[in-house]
């Protein structure tokens, strides 16, 4: 069950909403129990197998906190801390990269392996992140476990545990705590970014969808593909996953919202970045601190000179890359950005304090920043993308070098398009849109601030009839012009 399916736009959320309002009139402990019972019975639609696998390790990680918190255990408290990683990440290990290692066996060996591909679990490589950042919280004492019920709500809460964000209990415990009555200002904000969520889903990266998977499809089965197409059918991806994984997260903090909850942010227009190191403080913000306070950070961080860091950061985006999948584009894709922080880490540590700092950041070399940095990301997205690292270097290859014009047509629209990838005009129309939106306007965080003096009043979201008229449209455009409801794409991951 999606965010975008009927059943949940039109059943699962009025019910929860309707119930959570009942419940919240009887008391926090009340409103508790709905969210935890509507949480546990939306991953259970989802798959009831996995959700088996979600309780046990629920239980089996609440466990070994009550033992972290025991006294008792003195020294044995960093043994049992190994342990319960361990349990925590093994089925992620098994789920999601054990073919991976048996292809890469049978390789190695020179004969293939029988192997039967185990089912990933919805949300398993979010919630393992999850549970990894709460264990070791609870280990350095600055959180202490406050029942096997507050755990199992923080630990499935439906609207972050399929695709995030990567929360922590600092961050929601108190939240829970109080579990504020909803105000119809709070439900009006939490519906309308949930709507802006459904609109980045439905209209932009699922109508981007057809042309990125046809010319990476045709590229992966050895069609011939023009640079014009790969330009086109490459960037309609790098858009599409933008909106795709913005709008899950809009409609989760939405929902959020919707409660009375904060949820952290996890976008801040990352396509505006005038670096890498900007990137990653707007792109996926959740997992970028998960990674520096539990890889970067333990290997050693910047405190044991320059190349250390580099090191560090190198094989933390390594790391990074093989979260996202197991298979050798995600890893060169982590290895990419790794060597890309590295460069622009060491670049703003060359000009740090000096006379061409105030310089560079001057308007013409802050748009030449912005265009170069979305150039490096739009390649990296084509290791992401690509199923192979064959079809990512032939696509690469394609976008640089040509040929740009088919043989034996002249540089008509026809000679640049010759191979019918683009079967309508709505996606190239929706790519020109995505670039008007992403570098024209602020994100839906900026939108959604309630003090900013940089923003134009009428950019501002308010409770007014124009902003009500407008999301209406949205919603129902976005329903319309849906045929379906496909996955979000980091539901694979």
């Amino acid at each position: 069950m999606f965010f975008t399916q009927p059943l949940f736009l039109w059943c699962f959320l009025p019910l929860f909403l309707v119930s959570a309002r009942i419940a919240s009139s009887m008391g926090v402990a009340h409103e508790a129990w709905v969210l935890l019972v509507f949480s546990a019975l939306f991953y259970l639609i989802n798959d009831a197998l996995s959700f088996c696998l979600l309780a046990v390790q629920i239980s089996i990680n609440y466990a070994f906190a009550l033992g972290f918190s025991s006294k008792a255990m003195g020294g044995r408290r960093k043994a049992l801390l190994v342990g319960a990683l361990i349990c925590n990440l093994l089925p992620l290990l098994y789920c999601k990269y054990s073919t991976f290692f048996v292809e890469l066996l049978g390789q190695v060996a020179g004969t293939p392996i029988a192997w039967t591909h185990p089912t990933l679990p919805p949300g398993i490589s979010f919630y393992t992140f999850i549970q990894i950042a709460w264990l070791v919280s609870v280990y350095k004492g600055s959180i202490v476990p406050e029942g096997f019920g507050r755990h199992a709500l923080f630990s499935t809460f439906f609207p972050v545990i399929l695709s995030g964000p990567i929360v922590r209990y600092e961050q929601m415990g108190a939240q829970f705590d109080r579990l504020p009555q909803p105000t119809w200002e709070s439900l009006a904000s939490g519906f309308s970014l949930f709507i802006l969520g459904l609109g980045k889903k439905l209209i932009i990266a699922d109508g981007l969808a057809p042309l990125a998977n046809a010319v990476f499809g045709a590229c992966e089965k050895g069609w011939p593909v023009l640079g014009g197409e790969a330009w086109l059918g490459t960037l309609a991806y790098t858009f599409q996953l933008y909106f795709d994984f913005s709008g899950y997260t809009d409609m989760a903090i939405g929902i959020g919202l919707m409660l009375g909850l904060q949820l952290p942010e996890n976008f801040i227009s990352p396509y505006k970045s005038t670096g890498i190191v900007d990137f990653w403080r707007r792109w996926h913000i959740t997992l970028g601190l998960w990674l520096r306070d539990f890889l970067y950070i333990p290997l050693g961080g910047n405190r044991k000179g320059r190349l250390r860091q580099y090191g560090n950061l190198f094989l933390t985006m390594v790391i990074g890359g093989a979260w996202h999948g197991a298979g050798w584009p995600f890893l060169v894709w982590g290895a990419l950005h790794g060597l890309m922080l590295t460069i622009n880490h060491a670049f703003r540590q060359s000009i740090r304090d000096t006379p061409v700092a105030p310089v560079l950041q001057r308007l013409p070399f802050r748009i030449f920043f912005i265009a170069l940095t979305f150039f490096c990301l739009h390649c990296c997205w084509v290791f992401f993308r690509a199923e192979s690292l064959s079809t990512a270097c032939t696509l690469l290859q394609t976008m640089m070098t040509g040929p740009f014009v088919a043989d034996g047509l002249d540089g008509t629209l026809q000679g640049f398009l010759p191979n019918h990838y683009v079967q309508s005009w709505y996606p190239v129309f929706l790519l020109g849109l995505s670039a008007i939106l992403v570098w024209g306007f602020p994100c839906t965080h900026e939108i959604f601030a309630k003090k900013d003096p940089s923003l134009q009043a009428w950019l501002r979201f308010r409770l007014t009839k124009a902003w009500a008229i407008g999301l209406s449209l949205l919603f129902v455009a976005s329903l319309v012009l849906s045929k379906e409801a496909p996955a979000f794409l980091y539901f694979q991951f």
